[in-house]
């Protein structure tokens, strides 16, 4: 199955017991889960690397791999939500280059009809090389970084 698409299925989990711990002593344990993503894995990632380097757990926060699952094309994978967009994952160099592009619907402001965010996850879970490129309703690409200098400039106030 040297073509197989793998998606896997996170869970995000916060510890609400540390938001006012001093860090003395052990850290008060309450953790609510807060969400998860699908992440859809090509054939030349690593299915149990990506698990490793996804993966993590502190005092504050963690995540977990729900499920892992195989599909012999991409008819079989979990319908993609309009809200809740797959992050489509590839290998560049050694590292997991993640990326996901997501429409306007209804969470970004109306100047933005789409946002296309792209980074790399190293095995020890550390995130380098982050972008973001908004698609304004102009047809204009945006950095995330010259996107407050763009709405100045091209939004009536």
């Amino acid at each position: 199955m040297k073509n197989t698409i793998h998606t896997v299925q996170t869970q995000y989990r916060e510890n609400y017991g540390a938001h006012n711990w001093d860090e003395t002593g052990e850290c008060p344990q309450y953790w609510k889960n807060k969400g998860g993503d699908t992440y859809v894995l090509y054939p030349s990632v690593d299915v149990i690397e990506f698990e490793k380097a996804i993966s993590y757990v502190n005092d504050y926060s963690e995540v977990f791999v729900i499920f892992t699952d195989e599909h012999e094309d991409q008819s079989s994978m979990p319908k993609e939500e309009e809200w809740c967009p797959h992050i489509h994952v590839n290998m560049e160099n050694g590292l997991f280059q993640c990326s996901i592009d997501s429409n306007n619907c209804g969470q970004m402001r109306d100047e933005i009809t789409s946002k296309y965010k792209r980074w790399l996850l190293h095995p020890d879970s550390n995130i380098s090389d982050h972008k973001v490129y908004y698609t304004m309703k102009d047809g204009e690409v945006v950095t995330g970084e010259k996107l407050s200098e763009w709405l100045e400039k091209n939004t009536d106030i």
